[in-house]
């Protein structure tokens, strides 16, 4: 059993199944919206997509993760590489059919094209590299658009999207330069066009990420607390991006860090 909770690795499928009930709120514009059952059944099927996501990932790394990563279950052989896979696609059909209790066409429509481009990803895009960043990306913001569309669609949660989208390519880039050395079966931007050029074109993202950030509050009139709090992003966003010259490492922790906040500071606008 341990085998396979590390293989399907549900704690970060519920973290980004939360995504979801973000993306409602917004759109809801209170906390009202987690009355509404079709949120949890979006979740639900976020959650099942996101773990079979997972467990795809270690079916197609399994021979670079023999040498890299050794005690993961299909690389130490404690799982069978079958068993992964049809594991994998019962999520994949239980998240789509969950999704049909909605009884709402675009939500299972989106989650076919999650399920396509989830699969695409790890079998070829991975070692396509930029395009593997973007597809990745917008899987991320789909997740709140999803969400979104489960209860009430708003033109916010395509800005906060957006936002997600911008942020999350500049962590990916950011990872790909740190892992530069290793990564030598990956065709990444910074192999293409170098680590600093990379580091200019993911810091040049979230720039724009940055600037759409006041949006919500000179537009759509979200409290000062949501600004507050938009803006501690937006400080951890500039830190960042002067770590990523000189320690990828940190550059990107200071991105996941930032985005954490930003999370926070659309839920407080949001729901306030």
């Amino acid at each position: 059993m341990n085998g396979f909770l590390k293989l399907m690795r549900p704690v970060n499928a519920v973290m980004a199944s939360l995504g979801t009930i973000i993306g409602g709120i917004i759109s809801f514009g209170s906390f009202r919206a987690l009355y509404d059952i079709d949120i949890y059944f979006a979740m639900l099927t976020v959650f099942l997509v996101l773990m079979a996501g997972n467990i795809m990932n270690d079916y197609f790394d399994i021979e670079v993760d023999k040498i890299n990563h050794p005690d993961r279950p299909l690389a130490s052989g404690k799982i069978k590489k079958d068993d992964a896979l049809i594991l994998a696609i019962v999520f994949f059909i239980f998240g789509y059919l969950i999704s049909l209790f909605t009884f709402k066409i675009i939500l299972s429509l989106i989650v076919l094209l999650a399920i396509a481009l989830l699969v695409s990803y790890e079998w070829k895009a991975k070692k396509a590299g930029l395009i593997g960043n973007i597809i990745i990306s917008f899987l991320v913001a789909l997740i709140f658009i999803y969400g979104s569309l489960s209860v009430k669609f708003s033109l916010l949660v395509l800005i906060f999207a957006f936002m997600a989208f911008l942020a999350n390519l500049s962590r990916e880039i950011v990872k790909d330069v740190e892992d530069m050395e290793g990564d030598i079966d990956r065709k990444t931007l910074p192999m293409k066009i170098g680590k600093r050029l990379s580091t200019v074109f993911a810091a040049v993202f979230l720039v724009i990420a940055i600037s759409i950030s006041p949006v919500p509050y000179l537009y759509f009139h979200w409290s000062i607390f949501y600004l507050l709090a938009v803006l501690t992003a937006d400080v951890l966003f500039f830190i960042s991006i002067a770590f990523s010259f000189k320690n990828p490492k940190r550059g990107q922790e200071f991105v996941k860090f930032g985005m954490l906040v930003g999370l926070v500071a659309f839920l407080i606008g949001g729901a306030i």
